[in-house]
């Protein structure tokens, strides 16, 4: 159709593929030369491998949206999420803050390498309990927050429970620190904005952090069920 409009040079970027399946982006050139552009008769195409720089592309789009040591999505992406879901009105909406506990007496104690690793594992639990349209953001140094449009406070206690039980799980697979959530959720009332959700998860997520630091340090360590809380 190109050729046919007139369009004897053009340049695009395509995806081929390679023997093992893989892609392989490249940049086609194709020219109709000089005295053959009636009947088309010769032409020159050249293709350039740009997976590299494709590659390239993508992490950077990525590292745009989301925490690099966690993998979850970022603050900015979250505000932005928090933005499209208030101004469709979607409703009713689940807000759950989670804050990591301990992580700044563990960077102190075993190093930031230990802390970081920590990160990752929240990280890996919040990325498995969700699905879109859900989403969960990294929005601060030690705390979460999970977004669940079109989700009750039903779907939010389940949410959680869920949580928790990937925690245990993940704790039984790594060895030494451990990891343990405070979680705090709230539900939108009718014409309530979210940040007044946020808020009230907020306040929830700090109850349950005032409960597990009330908790005796070995009793922590002998592996208590990590606090939640459900704002009213």
């Amino acid at each position: 159709i190109d050729l046919g409009d007139g369009n004897l040079f053009q340049q695009r970027e395509e995806v081929n593929y390679a023997l093992d399946g893989s892609e392989v982006h490249v940049l086609l050139q194709f020219s109709v030369l000089p005295g053959h552009e009636r009947d088309w008769s010769l032409v020159q195409v050249g293709l350039t491998d740009i997976t590299a720089r494709k590659k390239a592309e993508i992490y950077l789009e990525f590292l745009g949206t989301h925490d690099v040591v966690t993998k979850l999505y970022n603050r900015a992406f979250y505000v932005d999420e928090l933005n499209r879901i208030e101004r469709k009105g979607i409703r009713p909406v689940t807000v759950i803050v989670a804050d990591l506990n301990g992580l700044k007496a563990i960077n102190d104690q075993w190093g930031h390498a230990v802390g970081d690793s920590l990160l990752r594992r929240a990280g890996e639990v919040l990325g498995k309990v969700i699905e879109k349209p859900a989403c969960a953001a990294r929005i601060g140094g030690d705390e979460f927050a999970l977004l669940l449009p079109g989700s009750d406070a039903q779907d939010g206690m389940l949410v959680m429970t869920e949580i928790n039980r990937l925690v245990e799980l993940n704790n039984q697979f790594y060895s030494g620190v451990s990891l343990s959530l405070s979680l705090g959720a709230a539900t939108s009332a009718f014409a309530e904005r979210l940040e007044d959700v946020i808020r009230r998860a907020d306040a929830a997520m700090y109850e349950s952090k005032r409960d597990f630091y009330s908790t005796p340090s070995e009793d922590r360590r002998q592996g208590l069920p990590h606090a939640q809380s459900m704002a009213r």
